[in-house]
């Protein structure tokens, strides 16, 4: 591949396409609890890989997790997504979650990846006291970082 002068750019792994199971998980800066009160990713599906750009969509046992982003690369194998945003609703309280934050994939191999996603959690809601009484803040909005691994089939 080149760039805009003729140079040869720099390209990183790119990933298989296909969903992979994510191996590890785990939650840091946790402002929000979300190791107590949100189920992690269980898969990822890697798709429309082009040179230096593929799509990600992830997945928990209730199905699709979210929007499909766009992950663009940012040097060093790492790549850079645009904006996720899911939500939820609770049933037995007044209270709506949305959680929007931006990611990164670093590919260790085509067929080995980490990833990680920093989230902001907001409220809505006549019981968002009571949902927030469950954070460790105390209040939202709170913040929290999603970590992972995957390893294609």
């Amino acid at each position: 591949m080149t760039d805009d002068t003729g140079e040869s750019a720099e390209v990183g792994i790119l990933p298989q396409a296909g969903e992979w199971p994510i191996s590890t998980t785990g939650w840091t800066n946790d402002d929000c609890n979300a190791a107590e009160g949100l189920t992690p990713a269980t898969s990822i599906l890697f798709a429309d890989v082009e040179e230096t750009s593929f799509m990600t969509t992830y997945f928990d046992p209730s199905g699709q997790v979210g929007n499909t982003t766009l992950c663009s690369y940012d040097g060093d194998d790492a790549y850079t997504c645009s904006e996720f945003v899911n939500g939820f609703s609770y049933t037995d309280v007044d209270a709506t979650i949305s959680m929007t934050g931006v990611g990164t994939v670093t590919m260790m191999s085509e067929d080995s990846a980490a990833g990680r996603a920093d989230f902001v959690l907001e409220c809505t809601g006549a019981g968002c006291g009571q949902v927030a009484a469950g954070t460790n803040s105390g209040s939202f909005p709170c913040g929290s970082t999603f970590n992972w691994t995957a390893q294609a089939n």
